[in-house]
């Protein structure tokens, strides 16, 4: 992760397969904690982690003691990605799209320098999103052009089991970098 972690630049939308779940989180505790040194808001959206085991980590493994002060904020959100992607049991591209740009217009006015986002995945295939979920990633842009930098972070078992490899090129063409 640390020299993967040296070639980030802001606005890379990430595309990145995790064989399992501590190298997946050790990356996002990482780029996260990174974020944070360089005035940005740091999000992670994930529901294999609870609130207060992502605390918890940031505490402990990236030695942010005020935690909870980041939290209220603003500095550090925690959501759930069934709470953040499909709030009402639904996915909406549009509705997502408008969330993002409501939250960089809100940390940008408090002269934060960008938004790091880590999301993880793995609820949408739980939930049957995966066609709402490929459609949501490709209609993203490979580099965005606003502070934005996202890692979309996906286990392996998940890639192989619901994308075709015509789905996969497509999600690999609408990011970049990617990470295996």
């Amino acid at each position: 992760m640390a020299q993967r972690l040296k070639q980030i630049e802001i606005g890379n939308h990430i595309f990145a397969i995790y064989n399992d779940k501590i190298e997946k989180f050790e990356d996002a505790f990482n780029f996260l904690k990174e974020g944070i040194f360089q005035n940005e808001v740091a999000m992670i959206i994930t529901d294999e982690l609870t609130k207060k085991e992502i605390i918890d980590r940031f505490e402990k493994e990236c030695e942010i003691q005020n935690t909870m002060e980041l939290i209220d904020k603003g500095d550090l959100i925690i959501k759930s990605t069934s709470e953040w992607y499909f709030p009402d049991g639904v996915s909406s591209i549009q509705r997502t799209k408008a969330l993002w740009a409501e939250l960089l217009d809100r940390l940008t006015k408090r002269g934060k320098l960008g938004l790091r986002v880590f999301g993880e995945m793995s609820a949408f295939f739980k939930h049957g999103l995966e066609d709402q979920l490929l459609k949501y990633e490709i209609s993203l842009e490979k580099k965005f052009d606003f502070p934005l930098t996202a890692i979309c972070a996906y286990n392996k078992i998940d890639v192989e089991r619901y994308f075709t490899t015509e789905q996969l090129k497509n999600m690999e063409e609408s990011h970049h970098p990617i990470w295996k």
